[in-house]
């Protein structure tokens, strides 16, 4: 008795698969997403108490954009030229830091996360004289931040659950360079403001989270009594007011 053969077609379209590393990866990505199609309601929840803990600890890396909100005076120098600045370029920077959360209430928590960020802010300062070529100057800051902040979170799904967060931080910049034409003040007060969401993994609970750091204060040194310099003066003229402001990307490990 002869088996039943089977069709051509199956043959050569695993042949064709085997002989091409882009159908095989598709086709294991096809078959590693199947049981979340399948069966979407039959997803295990981890780490089900973790939520209930009155407190926990942790710690985040992440990538960070350094910016400056330049208010200009219009004040002439000497030779009666105005100077304007602005940032023509953002240098990504790294962070790093620890958290401790305690737990307010159900969808309430209160989070202290001191953190440093590593970074640099690149600045132009250009005159409306056309004769004059423009200074490019780059100012380094490396902050140590403390942030306070309350994290109101929504209702968990399987595993994953999001939050709004809101908050006040208070920074030291401890990279100053005095030899700058422009420098700020070392303290830099900031609100934040931002997104994430809780992913529960097996082992540990994974926080993806993008937070918006708004400076609240003039953090420009008008007063440059160790400078008497006409070139830094011209510069430091030239500002009415300045703050700061950071965009943050973190991972967190809670």
């Amino acid at each position: 008795m002869t088996g039943v053969k089977p069709p051509p077609v199956i043959p050569e379209l695993l042949l064709t698969m085997n002989s091409s590393r882009p159908y095989r990866l598709l086709t294991c990505c096809l078959l590693a997403l199947l049981p979340l199609s399948v069966h979407p309601q039959r997803a295990v929840q981890y780490l089900q108490y973790e939520d209930l803990k009155p407190y926990h600890f942790g710690f985040l890396v992440g990538l960070h954009t350094q910016d400056l909100i330049l208010e200009h005076s219009g004040q002439m120098d000497d030779n009666g030229e105005r100077w304007y600045g602005s940032v023509p370029a953002y240098t990504p920077g790294f962070t790093v830091g620890v958290l401790g959360d305690l737990r307010l209430a159900d969808c309430l928590s209160l989070r202290l996360s001191p953190t440093i960020h590593f970074g640099s802010k690149d600045m132009m300062l250009v005159s409306d004289a056309s004769s004059t070529e423009p200074l490019k100057t780059q100012i380094r800051s490396n902050y140590f931040m403390v942030p306070l902040s309350l994290r109101y979170r929504g209702a968990r799904t399987d595993n994953y659950r999001p939050y709004l967060m809101a908050g006040v931080s208070a920074g030291l910049d401890m990279g100053r360079d005095k030899k700058e034409p422009i420098l700020l003040k070392a303290i830099h007060p900031y609100l934040e403001l931002g997104v994430g969401c809780d992913l529960y993994l097996p082992y540990f609970r994974l926080v993806p989270e993008l937070k918006f750091c708004l400076g609240l204060a003039d953090i420009f040194e008008h007063d440059r009594l160790d400078q008497d310099s006409e070139d830094f003066l011209r510069y430091t003229n030239a500002f009415d007011r300045i703050t700061s402001r950071l965009v943050v990307f973190s991972l967190q490990f809670e």
